[in-house]
């Protein structure tokens, strides 16, 4: 009995990247290559026409950033697996990721043989992430840019939010937490970081993922 392909959509608007990265994924005998597009808002449509168990996904696109389709999709459909495919490597912004249910964060520098490993692995429930040596390499101590170590998982991912423009209210809703604890949250944040607003807040999260 043949296995059932599993389909897959990839969003990315880099054109030559994109072809030659599609030419390699029909070669694979798992896969079921369903299309692919270049925008957060053509890559939302083409996710609910076509249902794939799997996203490959860049992190910057010309309308905004994948992690908020990302989101969208997992809120949609919680069983979707997505892999980040991205020039985008610095790991605070991996670890912001994971705590969205991201499976996989991989480089577009990335081989045949360990993108299909990847794939295969997330499409088993494990994540994949590349080595640390494979990560941008963090600034020497005292830095500004180590301050986000100091943080939750939690708070990350509240700090994340933040600087995108969401209110504690649309948080809560997200992150199923009460507004309290969002509140909570925010003020621990800033205090850990020896911060006063969130204005601050968004400069320091922008020069970490630098």
């Amino acid at each position: 009995m043949t296995a059932k392909k599993v389909g897959l959509i990839h969003i990315d608007d880099h054109m030559i990247f994109l072809q030659g990265l599609r030419s390699m994924l029909k070669e694979n005998q798992k896969i079921n290559y369903l299309g692919n597009t270049g925008n957060l808002n053509d890559g939302w449509k083409l996710f609910l026409e076509k249902k794939p168990e799997l996203v490959l996904l860049d992190y910057f696109l010309p309308d905004g950033k994948g992690l908020n389709l990302a989101q969208k999709m997992i809120e949609k459909r919680p069983e979707v697996k997505i892999i980040f495919l991205t020039m985008e490597d610095h790991p605070d912004l991996i670890e912001i990721c994971k705590s969205f249910g991201i499976m996989g964060f991989l480089p577009k520098t990335i081989d045949k043989n360990e993108l299909f490993l990847a794939i295969d692995e997330v499409l088993l429930g494990r994540p994949y992430i590349p080595s640390r040596k494979t990560l941008k390499k963090g600034p020497i101590s005292n830095s500004e840019d180590e301050k986000l170590s100091i943080l939750s998982s939690r708070e990350k991912q509240i700090a994340y939010l933040i600087t995108e423009g969401y209110t504690s209210q649309e948080i809560s809703k997200k992150l199923f937490l009460s507004q309290f604890t969002v509140n909570t949250h925010r003020r621990n944040v800033l205090q850990k970081l020896g911060l006063n607003n969130t204005a601050q807040l968004a400069a320091l999260m922008a020069k970490n993922k630098t």
